[in-house]
C-alpha cells in the first residue's frame, strides 16, 4: 500500500514539473522569438555577431532592444523598431549604462526598489526606461537619455 502510494506520487510530481515546464516555454516563446527577430534585423543593419543583452520597450511604440558584438568586435546598441523594423545602432562606448542609469534613478526617486531597465526611444530620443516600486507601494518610472543620461520625464504613483 505504501509502495502504490509512493509511486503515485512520483508520478503525480513528474506530471506536474513537466507540465510547469511546458508552461513556462510557452509563456517565454514571444519574448525569444522578438530576440531572435531582433538579433537578424541588426545582425543585417549593424553586424552583429554576438547578443548580450535583450530588452524589450513598450511605450508609445514598441522596440526591441539587442546589445553586444559586431563584426569589428565593437560593444554595439541595436534599437529595433517592432512596426517596421527600422533601426537605430549606437556605440555603447558613448551611452549611459544599465547601472549608472539605474543609480541616476534611485538618487533622483523614492525608489524602494527597482525592478528592471529598458532601452527604447520616445520622440526620436533613445532612452533608458526605469521601472521602480516606491515606498508607497505604487509603481513608477523614470526616463533618461541613454546618450546623455539627462532626465526626461518621470510618472509615479500608479
Amino acid at each position: 500500500m505504501k509502495k502504490k502510494v509512493l509511486i503515485v506520487s512520483i508520478i503525480l510530481m513528474i506530471v506536474v514539473i513537466v507540465f510547469s515546464i511546458s508552461v513556462y516555454r510557452t509563456a517565454n516563446a514571444p519574448l525569444r522569438r522578438a530576440e531572435k527577430e531582433a538579433f537578424a534585423v541588426a545582425k543585417d543593419a549593424a553586424g552583429l555577431t554576438e547578443v548580450t543583452d535583450f530588452y524589450w520597450y513598450n511605450g508609445t511604440q514598441t522596440y526591441f532592444t539587442v546589445t553586444g558584438l559586431n563584426e569589428e568586435n565593437e560593444e554595439i546598441v541595436a534599437i529595433v523598431a517592432q512596426d517596421g523594423g527600422a533601426t537605430t545602432v549606437l556605440n555603447k562606448k558613448d551611452l549611459v549604462t544599465e547601472k549608472q542609469a539605474i543609480q541616476l534613478a534611485k538618487k533622483e526617486t523614492n525608489a524602494k526598489e527597482v525592478l528592471e531597465a529598458r532601452i527604447g526611444i520616445e520622440k526620436d530620443i533613445a532612452i533608458w526606461e526605469v521601472a521602480y516600486k516606491q515606498e508607497n507601494g505604487r509603481l513608477g518610472y523614470y526616463v533618461l537619455s541613454l546618450e546623455t543620461g539627462e532626465w526626461i520625464k518621470g510618472i509615479e504613483n500608479i
